[in-house]
């Protein structure tokens, strides 16, 4: 891989993370730029949230294709009170 290309790439990763923090306030999604491919990794609370994260992406993608691999982990109420000690 150029040296040329990988700069691009980080620059396309480093846009989008920028955009998914300020749009999303999603801090925790990895973007991994892999040729003509972003792939998007992590977790948040809902549907409507993974959906945002890849709209953000695709805003920046430049073409790309975008693959959304964030997973939804359900937030459940705890079982009794937290104890503190």
């Amino acid at each position: 891989m150029s040296d040329a290309f990988q700069d691009r790439s980080d620059y396309v990763s480093a846009h989008i993370q920028e955009r998914l923090a300020s749009r999303t306030h999603e801090l925790g999604i990895q973007v991994d730029v892999r040729g003509e491919v972003i792939y998007l990794r992590g977790e948040v609370v809902n549907e409507e949230r993974r959906r945002q994260v890849e709209e953000a992406a695709r805003v920046c993608a430049e073409g790309r294709t975008v693959r959304n691999e964030v997973t939804v982990t359900a937030m459940r109420e705890p079982d009794g009170e937290e104890t503190l000690s």
